[in-house]
């Protein structure tokens, strides 16, 4: 997944670049664009983050709760 040359991720996220991948295939395979990743911050709990996408054009909201993922648009 190729993320943006100035995307703002997380500074303790940027090291997790499977992470980064994984969560951009959760938003696809939930049926929503995302071809490059603008920004990835952690959520309010360990299991959830904010993703941008595509200069940052869309937005999702990406929760794991007893072992599933959730796609929500921002």
């Amino acid at each position: 997944m190729p993320v943006e040359p100035d995307a703002a991720i997380n500074a303790k996220l940027q090291e997790d670049a499977e992470l980064m991948s994984e969560l951009a295939h959760f938003v696809r395979a939930s049926g929503y664009r995302c071809d490059s990743i603008s920004a990835l911050h952690p959520g309010a709990d360990a299991h959830a983050f904010t993703l941008a996408c595509n200069r940052s054009a869309y937005r999702y909201a990406i929760e794991g709760k007893d072992g599933r993922w959730s796609v929500t648009v921002e």
